[in-house]
Parts: C-alpha cells; sequence; structure tokens
C-alpha cells in the first residue's frame, strides 16, 4: 500500500484522536500492528525461515561448520535472522516475533527457564510501563497541553519551526532523564500539536501535509530521544558502561571529556534530522499560513499532583548516582513504577471517589509491544549467553589491520545495523571491551574507539525494537513502520558519517 494513499487516514485518525485517549490507544496499537506491505508480509514469511535454515548450515559444528561457532551460537545465530526479517516485512504480528525467543530458546536448551524467561521482566520493561502511564496521567490532567501551548507560542506557526523546537527540548531532556521516560513525557504534546495541525487545515493538500507533520512530530520525538540521550554520561545506558570501561582501564575519562566529544557531534547530527524529518521526508509547506494553537486548559489540582509526581520520578532518575551505593536494587524502573503507582492513590479532585489513576488506564499500558521488545532483550541475552556476541565480536577484531579510519567506518557501521535488533545496553557491554583492546595495536587511544562504539550502539533509528523510544512511539498506533523505517534508514546512514567524521576530527 502507498503512503500516498495512506496519508488521509492517517490525517482523519490523527483529528479523532480526543485528549482522553492520545497517548495509547490499544485499538490503534493493533491496528499499526497489523500494517505493512501484503507483499512483504509473504516474502518475509518464507525467506525468514530459510535465512534461519541457511545460518544455521552453514555455521553449525556438524554442518558446514563456518566461523567456529558452537552448536548453540549457531542455533541463534538462525533465530536472529528468522526474527530480523520477521521484524522487518511484519511477516507476522511483531509481538508473537518477540515471543519467538521464549519457545525456541527453550526447546534448544539454550539456557535456564530463569534465564530464558528474565529478559521479558527486565528492568526497561517496567521502566517502559510505568513511563506509559505517567504520560497518560500528564496528557489526562492537562499538563502536556499545557505544555504543548507554550512550545506553540514560543516557536510560532511555523510548522518546521515547531518540529525543530520539539525535537531540541526532546534532546536536552533526554540527555538527563532515561531515553524512554523523555519520548513518554513528549508523546502527548507530539499528539496535540498534530492533532491541532489537522483541525485547523482547510482543504485535502492542507490535511495531507498535515498527516506528513504529525509523523514528523512523532518520529522527532522518537529520534531526538535516543540523540539527546547520548548527550551526557548519564543519559543512556551504554554511555557509563564505556566510560567506566576506559576508567578500568587506566583512562581518567570524566564528564567533560565526554562532552568535549558528545556536543559537537550532537550539534552537527540533530539539526540533520530535524531538516531531513522536516525539509526532506515529511515536508508540510502547504500548513505555512495555519495557525497551530493548543488551548491553555487550566491544569487544576490533579495536574499539580501529577506534574509534582512526575517531576519527583524526573529527580529520582536524575540523582540516581547519589543513592544507588545505599539502594543498589532501585532502577529506573522501580521509580517509573513506584511513580505511576502513587497516583493511583491520590483523589482526583474533578471525578469524586476515584483517584487520577484508576484501573481502566492500565489498558493504555502497550503490552503488546512490551512482549515485542522483550523479545529483542531475550534475543540479545542469548547471543551473549551462548557465545554468538563474541564471535562476531572477534570478526570486528579481525580488522585491526585496517586504517583507524577504515577500522572506524566497519565499527560503527557493524554497531548501528545490529544495534537496531539487539539490546543497545547488552551491544554496548559486548563491543566496548574488544574495541578498546584494539586501541593499542593501533597505536591509538582507547576512547577513539570506544567513545564511538557507545554512540553507534545508541543511534539506531529504522525498527520499534531498535530502541525504546521508538518503540513507544510506534506503540501510539499513529506511526507506520514503513515511515519509521523509511526515515531511520536515512538516519542511520547519516549517523555512521556523523559519528566517524567526529571521531576523527576530535580524536
Amino acid at each position: 500500500m502507498t503512503n500516498a494513499s495512506k496519508e488521509p487516514s492517517t490525517s482523519d485518525r490523527a483529528g479523532e484522536c480526543s485528549a482522553a485517549d492520545a497517548t495509547i490507544a490499544p485499538s490503534e496499537v493493533d491496528i499499526d500492528l497489523d500494517e505493512g506491505s501484503v507483499r512483504a508480509k509473504r516474502i518475509g514469511l518464507f525467506v525468514g525461515p530459510i535465512l534461519a535454515v541457511l545460518m544455521v548450515g552453514l555455521t553449525h559444528p556438524a554442518l558446514a561448520g563456518m566461523g567456529g561457532l558452537t552448536d548453540a551460537a549457531s542455533c541463534v545465530l538462525g533465530l536472529l535472522a528468522l526474527m530480523a526479517t520477521w521484524w522487518v516485512t511484519l511477516a507476522v504480528d511483531p509481538a508473537v516475533t518477540g515471543l519467538l525467543p521464549f519457545v525456541v530458546l527453550a526447546v534448544l536448551g539454550v539456557g535456564t527457564p530463569a534465564e530464558i524467561a528474565a529478559p521479558y521482566a527486565n528492568d526497561v520493561m517496567f521502566l517502559f510501563g510505568g513511563s506509559a502511564l505517567l504520560a497518560f496521567a500528564l496528557e489526562r490532567t492537562a499538563v502536556s497541553q499545557r505544555f504543548a501551548a507554550t512550545l506553540v507560542g514560543f516557536a510560532g506557526s511555523s510548522p518546521f519551526r515547531v518540529l525543530a523546537a520539539l525535537m531540541m527540548s526532546t534532546a536536552i531532556l533526554s540527555a538527563f532523564v532515561s531515553n524512554l521516560a523523555t519520548a513518554a513525557t513528549m508523546l502527548p504534546l507530539a499528539i496535540a500539536l498534530g492533532g491541532q495541525a489537522t483541525s485547523a487545515a482547510t482543504n485535502g493538500a492542507q490535511r495531507a501535509a498535515a498527516g506528513r507533520f504529525f509523523t514528523s512530530l512523532l518520529l522527532g520525538v522518537a529520534f531526538a530521544s535516543s540523540i539527546g540521550g547520548a548527550l551526557t554520561i548519564i543519559g543512556s545506558p551504554p554511555n557509563p558502561i564505556a566510560v567506566n570501561w576506559l576508567r578500568d582501564n587506566g583512562v581518567d575519562f570524566t564528564f567533560n571529556d565526554w562532552l568535549y566529544f558528545s556536543v559537537p557531534t550532537t550539534l552537527v547530527f540533530l539539526p540533520l534530522a530535524i531538516a531531513i524529518l522536516g525539509l526532506w521526508l515529511f515536508p508540510a509547506r502547504e500548513l505555512a499560513d495555519v495557525e497551530l494553537r493548543v488551548t491553555k486548559s487550566a491544569i487544576g489540582r490533579d495536574g499539580y499532583c501529577a506534574l509534582g509526581v512526575f517531576a519527583l520520578a524526573v529527580l529520582l532518575w536524575v540523582t540516581q548516582p547519589l543513592y544507588t551505593k545505599a539502594f543498589p536494587q532501585v532502577k529506573d524502573g522501580t521509580v517509573a513504577v513506584a511513580a505511576a503507582a502513587a497516583l493511583f492513590f491520590i483523589p482526583s479532585a474533578t471525578r469524586r471517589g476515584v483517584p487520577i489513576l484508576d484501573a481502566s488506564v492500565l489498558s493504555k499500558v502497550p503490552w503488546r509491544v512490551l512482549m515485542l521488545f522483550g523479545g529483542g532483550l531475550c534475543l540479545a541475552e542469548a547471543m551473549s549467553r551462548s557465545g554468538l556476541s563474541s564471535a562476531l565480536g572477534a570478526m570486528i577484531a579481525q580488522a585491526g589491520t585496517l586504517p583507524q579510519i577504515g577500522l572506524l567506518i566497519i565499527l560503527v557501521a557493524t554497531l548501528v545495523i545490529a544495534s537496531e535488533v539487539a539490546s543497545n545496553t547488552t551491544l554496548t557491554a559486548m563491543a566496548v571491551p574488544i574495541v578498546g583492546a584494539l586501541a593499542p595495536g593501533l597505536g591509538v587511544a582507547p576512547e577513539t574507539l570506544v567513545i564511538p562504539a557507545a554512540f553507534a550502539a545508541s543511534w539506531a533509528f529504522a525498527l520499534p525494537v531498535g530502541t525504546p523510544p521508538n518503540a513507544l512511539i510506534y506503540a501510539s498506533g499513529h506511526v507506520r513502520a514503513g515511515d519509521m523505517m523509511r526515515a531511520g534508514i536515512v538516519l542511520d546512514v547519516v549517523a555512521i558519517l556523523v559519528i566517524v567524521s567526529m571521531a576523527a576530527l576530535l580524536f
């Protein structure tokens, strides 16, 4: 199905979205997860198993034995090929694909039942669910609309300036708050702005432009959350992994040292991402004369309570290093769930007899996307457990005889692509020791390879499973998988070029 034929329905769906259900509507999620090219689905349905069998046949020690993999690693490689193909082509429901590791790994005996099931209860899953509930509370109490009104007042009526302001605000927030929590915060704002553009459109051309503008806003939130997460050491889990490895290996790498690379790199990449979305892929020039307005609804006591709980959660996220020694088991997900749970106990001032959040909002949690993302984490853990990650890392290490710039290109491109289907954190933990060990042989400082590797593992944009922000935006039901993939592939290529270029210039 072509984009041209789908854009009007996207616009209509945006316009019909109410403030109460704008964040995550389960029926819309179901529709969106089921979308995709029929031809691609049919091809992927058969190509996935064929690739899986081919990978196992080529690498299994009892068969061709290429790559020196163990039997478990060979089987996990086959599973990786199958899941990646099905996720890309949407051959089956992405949530069903996400459940494959739970079954396949058990049948193959790659891990104990507890090891196989654990990733589906990973801390990031609770962060995901808790953040979705917090975002819905901000939406229900009109706090998000107030933020949207302030942003529009600052940026004016130009769609491109609104997109730029939204993405810059998201990136800055993401530098200090988890990427997922940032995306959950900004998602209702993007939906409110997109809905306003749709409502204000007066003809077919403007409605089509409003659909593109709405898509650019949602993708902008997802992509800027990941881009901004690389700005500071605390912005994203791969960052402290890289810094801790450098410190453990004798490199006194400080917060300011990180900023030396992250700030100029982000200042180059973020404007490019804004231009790609707003000027190239999803232009909305027809909305130039459309006045974007978001009503400044009164926040009220419920809104201030929700905002206060959210602010406390942000404070706990930002200050986690201060209390992690005293409470080592308290993670980002713990904070998100505790904050969301608190809103189930605070009485509402506008709805007598019920709290700000009640049991009905649990349907807003994107359970299917949680299964999708849990499958990605489970696959990543199996890759590490079976030795597949180490084997792939050894293949990267064989490039150590290349010039530094050549190695950087291979390293960054490999990690950007791999991070589309693997956990960014797990990927960084696997790659950093390997690439750091290459540095002495090349006669360069370890940070010249380790820091670009961390950035590459964090900047994945093409697939919903690639990052938590992508998954959350996909779960909103307002972004087609094809649009995310089209824009994400372009940004993946640009990210590779920017990371390699800035590493060559700054190190």
